[in-house]
C-alpha cells in the first residue's frame, strides 16, 4: 500500500513512512534551530511545555534537559516507542500516545493539565489543510490563558504541496490567528535543517504567539 493512498491525519500514514525508511525529518538529534532559539532573549527560561506531533522526541527531550516539565504526544507507534524510551530516561519528560485532535485538559491522561508553552515543530504544516482550524482549537484548549505558542512554520510558501509538510502563506497564518493568538515576534532561523527539508529549506520561520485572554 502506498502512503499516498492514506491521509496524514491518521497514524498509518506515518507508520508506513517509518517502515519504508522515509522518515527524512528525523535527524537523530534535536533541531539545530531549536537549540539556537534556546539562546534567544525571547526564549522562556521556565514553564511547562507541550509538544504535539513529537515524533521520536529529540526536541521534546531537549526542552526537558533544559529543565522544563514536558509532555510530548505522538499517535504513530514507531515514533511513540522511541519517544517513550527517551521519557524513561528523563523524569522531566512524559510521553503519551494520543490522537492530537482528541486532546483536551479533561482527557483521562491529561488530568486537567494545561501548559505555559506549546512547541509545535511543523505539526501545523503536517496536518491536512482541511483540519487546520481543528488543530488550532487543540492548541487553544491545551494552552493556558496568556500562554506562549512557539510555532516553527515551514514551508512558508504560496506553493501547493501534495504531501506534508503542506505549504502555508504568512497571510493565511495571520488570518487564522487573528483575535485568538497575537504575534509577538517572528524569527528566521540561522540554521535550516537542509537534510530534513530538502527544497523547502530556507522557507521556515519561528513565530512567537501569545494566547489572547
Amino acid at each position: 500500500m502506498s502512503n499516498m493512498a492514506l491521509t496524514p491525519n491518521i497514524p498509518q500514514y506515518w507508520e508506513l513512512l517509518y517502515e519504508q525508511g522515509k522518515d527524512d525529518w528525523d535527524l537523530g538529534e534535536a533541531t539545530p534551530a531549536l537549540l539556537d532559539f534556546f539562546n534567544h532573549p525571547a526564549c522562556p527560561v521556565s514553564g511547562s511545555v507541550f509538544v504535539p506531533a513529537a515524533g521520536r522526541g529529540w526536541d521534546a527531550e531537549a526542552w526537558a534537559k533544559r529543565g522544563h516539565d514536558v509532555v510530548a504526544v505522538d499517535f504513530c507507534s514507531s515514533a511513540f516507542d522511541a519517544l517513550e524510551k527517551l521519557s524513561n530516561n528523563n523524569s522531566n519528560l512524559t510521553a503519551l500516545n494520543i490522537d492530537m485532535f482528541l486532546l483536551n485538559p479533561n482527557h483521562e491522561q491529561m488530568n486537567g493539565k494545561q501548559f505555559d508553552i506549546i512547541y509545535d515543530y511543523f505539526g501545523f504544516n503536517s496536518v491536512h489543510p482541511g483540519r487546520r482550524d481543528e488543530y488550532i482549537e487543540m492548541w487553544l484548549r491545551m494552552l493556558k490563558d496568556g500562554g506562549l505558542l512557539l510555532g516553527f512554520f515551514c514551508p512558508l510558501s504560496d506553493e501547493k504541496y501534495s504531501e506534508p509538510p503542506f505549504g502555508i502563506s504568512r497571510k493565511e497564518l495571520e488570518v487564522r490567528f487573528r483575535g485568538i493568538l497575537s504575534v509577538e515576534e517572528k524569527i528566521v532561523p540561522e540554521r535550516s535543517a537542509k537534510d530534513r527539508l530538502g527544497d523547502r529549506a530556507g522557507k521556515e520561520e519561528i513565530w512567537l504567539l501569545r494566547k489572547i485572554l
